[in-house]
């Protein structure tokens, strides 16, 4: 779907440096965190990735497969008044745990997206303080089913359109 889409939006998901998941709990509440994540070329996924340290995605993801991912910060994209953009699909994570191999994709996005967090990996002593699960992570695709467009329109009403 995505290579589908208008190229304003598809500009949006190629520049944003991070998108908020949201996920629903067991009680049925959405929960919301901010990650890195990667447009799959031809593929027309989304790649993120969580450490298994932090397994509440993944509970989530396991019990309920809907979420949405959320491109509302444009900090450090370079794009000046560009819209929101909403994704609702369904997601993937196989209990598959990885570091590198398999996840080649997802460090290159982090490293390109925010560089600062590769001289984390390469410096031994901030490698110290970083527990080893953080590096073991769980791959997680998102399948897009509906993407929506939010913005402002001259009167300084919220505008949302339905793009795919």
């Amino acid at each position: 779907m995505p290579t589908s889409l208008p190229p304003e939006v598809r500009e949006i998901l190629e520049r944003v440096l991070v998108c908020e998941l949201s996920t629903v709990a067991k009680s049925g509440t959405p929960v919301t965190w901010p990650l890195v994540f990667g447009l799959t070329p031809g593929a027309d996924e989304f790649v993120l990735s969580t450490a298994i340290a932090y397994p509440a995605k993944l509970n989530h993801l396991h019990r309920n497969d809907k979420v949405s991912l959320l491109f509302s910060d444009h900090t450090g994209s370079g794009l000046r008044g560009a819209s929101q953009v909403l994704v609702q699909g369904r997601a993937a994570a196989p209990d598959e745990i990885r570091v590198v191999e398999g996840l080649e994709d997802f460090w290159e996005t982090l490293f390109r997206k925010q560089p600062d967090s590769l001289h984390s990996v390469l410096d031994k002593e901030t490698r110290e303080y970083t527990p080893a699960a953080y590096y073991h992570r769980i791959r997680i695709t998102v399948q897009p089913e509906r993407v929506w467009t939010f913005s402002t329109d001259e009167t300084g009403q919220r505008v949302a359109e339905r793009v795919a």
